[in-house]
């Protein structure tokens, strides 16, 4: 008999234990999140302005800051409009040049410029014996095939590149196709390509510029509670699966199905004939970027940039809850096509994605998990990988030492 009147008085106990513990993890998750809002935050990402041939590029001479939760980088830009170090048209005599073509991962802006692709590329070549190598980082956010060629004909080729190389992202395939967010693209005509929305016109009929600019950061709770809030956001990010049991649970929101974008179309097998041209512009931009580079003396390589869900199972799974994706999706028909493409334009293909699988899976990812884009890790393989290439093709012609 002591023990059953003992046993209300025990599950009051526990009950009371578990309450101050909830209420304990709620404190200290209101204090997380105030911590957070607190810290500084902007909004954008690099610094651009209107360009009417391009659509947009960096302003000379421009700096800011750029906070996010994940990184703190202060963004530089050289009088020339590039990120990297300030460097003259002319080529010293027994330098090889690189330029590197690309959009926001290219551009690097996640990390400090000097763990960039481009500083991390000009370490590793001068390391296999080519010490008087000189790389540029001609990379924009938001860029796609059709500028990165236009940049180049513009502006990348006073620069007397030996190498150029194209870091191309699969959503560069739908953007080849489009005027959106303002800037130019080609039609095709037969096998030539036409020039449209060229010039770009600024919007509302003036000039601007965009940069970084402050922002408050508002976290706001789920269910009225902020720790279910920090719960629901970790799990949606990095563990798709426990996210999913929390949500039938109530303790977690669940994931939004939203409507697929016309830029992961190429990873299906519907709207071919959209697919199809978006190909087809890609390809023409690619000959006509090669023959212009060739004509220059120059090389023409691919570096395949995939997404953090073509390399980490967690972000392919939440990808294909977010957009309840059946099995005519593959998170590897991009590149399957892109290394077709490649031989028939007779392209060098550089594809880095096992080492960042790996890197993935270890302790030091080469993605950030919100933002997406290259930490370190990440710039650090791709430079790895695009310098081997470069030996591996025997385009190393400084060997010597000066």
């Amino acid at each position: 008999m002591a023990r059953l009147r003992s046993l209300p008085a025990n599950v009051g106990l526990a009950l009371g234990v578990t309450a101050v513990l909830l209420l304990g993890l709620e404190a200290a998750a209101r204090v997380a999140a105030r911590r957070e809002m607190a810290r500084p935050h902007t909004t954008r990402g690099s610094i651009v302005r209107h360009h009417p041939l391009l659509g947009w590029d960096h302003p000379p001479n421009a700096e800011a800051w750029l906070h996010r939760a994940e990184y703190s980088v202060l963004l530089k830009i050289n009088s020339r409009g590039l990120r990297g170090p300030e460097r003259a048209y002319e080529k010293p005599p027994g330098t090889f040049r690189t330029l590197l073509l690309g959009d926001s991962f290219t551009d690097g802006y996640t990390v400090a410029e000097e763990k960039s692709v481009r500083a991390a590329l000009e370490r590793e070549l001068a390391a296999r014996g080519c010490p008087r190598n000189e790389v540029f980082n001609a990379g924009a956010i938001g860029y796609s095939t059709d500028q990165e060629y236009l940049f180049y004909t513009l502006e990348g080729r006073k620069y007397a590149p030996d190498a150029v190389v194209v870091l191309f992202c699969s959503n560069d395939l739908y953007f080849n196709t489009t005027g959106e967010q303002g800037k130019p693209y080609f039609d095709l005509d037969g096998e030539a390509l036409v020039l449209r929305n060229s010039p770009v016109p600024p919007p509302d009929r003036g000039e601007w510029v965009r940069s970084p600019e402050p922002r408050p950061l508002k976290i706001k709770p789920w269910r009225g509670s902020m720790a279910l809030r920090l719960l629901s956001d970790r799990t949606a990010a990095g563990n798709p699966g426990l996210h999913r049991l929390l949500s039938r649970l109530g303790l977690a929101e669940p994931t939004k199905v939203e409507p697929i974008p016309y830029d992961m179309w190429p990873m299906g097998k519907d709207h071919p004939r959209e697919v199809n041209d978006m190909w087809a512009r890609t390809a023409a931009i690619l000959k006509a970027l090669k023959r212009a580079v060739e004509a220059d003396g120059g090389r023409l390589l691919l570096f395949y940039i995939p997404d953090r869900s073509e390399v980490n199972d967690r972000a392919w799974e939440l990808t294909r809850a977010q957009y309840s994706l059946g099995p005519r999706w593959s998170r590897d028909r991009v590149f399957e096509r892109m290394k077709k493409t490649a031989a028939e334009l007779d392209l060098p293909l550089v594809d880095p994605r096992e080492p960042l699988r790996a890197a993935e899976a270890g302790s030091q990812p080469a993605h950030f998990q919100e933002d997406g884009h290259w930490t370190e890790v990440g710039h650090a393989i791709a430079a790895r990988e695009l310098a081997a290439e470069l030996e591996r093709r025997g385009m190393l012609r400084c060997a010597t030492k000066p």
